[in-house]
């Protein structure tokens, strides 16, 4: 991955945390459980996903890095609260992910409701970060996840997504979401 040192290092640290957790295929692996084809998403409906998948993210990599990081890491420490943190801040957009999670879950998740459609973001998210995410991942993560930590679930959302899709553009790396985003958006 081309990470730049003179990017601003808020966004140099979020792509980096994007890459280590999220590159693990989570979303991909998530969506294809529930059997859905590849869709097109718009920017703001991938954005929202990656919004509700953050506390997700976070649990897996604490599940993952337990028994490696010390019990006084950042990670460790302060998963809960950003959890909750991030589940708080991503409310506002839940709608567009909400829209975004049943095409892409189809019949598998109609008759869910609103907290059963987050809980299972969040459960296959962190279930497979924990099974994919490397072990030797855990330092960085933990590392660079103060800085990301600083910013809004929102924000990191744009930033993971507009990330992810500009390395699909200039063919960096495979597919990595389980939609592709919509041209124009």
């Amino acid at each position: 991955m081309l990470i730049s040192y003179s990017m601003n290092p808020v966004i140099r640290h979020s792509i980096a945390l994007v890459a280590c957790m999220v590159g693990t295929g989570a979303m991909a692996a998530a969506t294809e459980a529930a059997g859905s084809q590849s869709q097109c998403m718009t920017h703001a409906e991938a954005q929202a996903l990656m919004e509700t998948a953050l506390p997700g993210l976070l649990q897996g990599a604490k599940q993952q890095c337990s028994s490696v990081l010390d019990s006084d890491s950042y990670l460790l420490k302060q998963e809960a609260t950003l959890s909750k943190r991030f589940r708080q801040e991503s409310e506002t957009d839940w709608p567009k992910a909400k829209a975004a999670f049943e095409r892409l879950g189809g019949s598998a998740v109609a008759d869910m409701g609103d907290a059963g459609k987050r809980a299972a973001i969040e459960t296959m998210v962190s279930d497979i970060v924990s099974q994919k995410m490397k072990p030797q991942s855990c330092e960085i993560v933990n590392g660079f996840l103060p800085f990301v930590a600083e910013q809004p679930a929102n924000k990191i959302g744009d930033v993971s997504v507009s990330t992810f899709a500009l390395l699909k553009k200039i063919g960096k790396v495979g597919r990595i979401l389980p939609f592709d985003i919509c041209s124009g958006d």
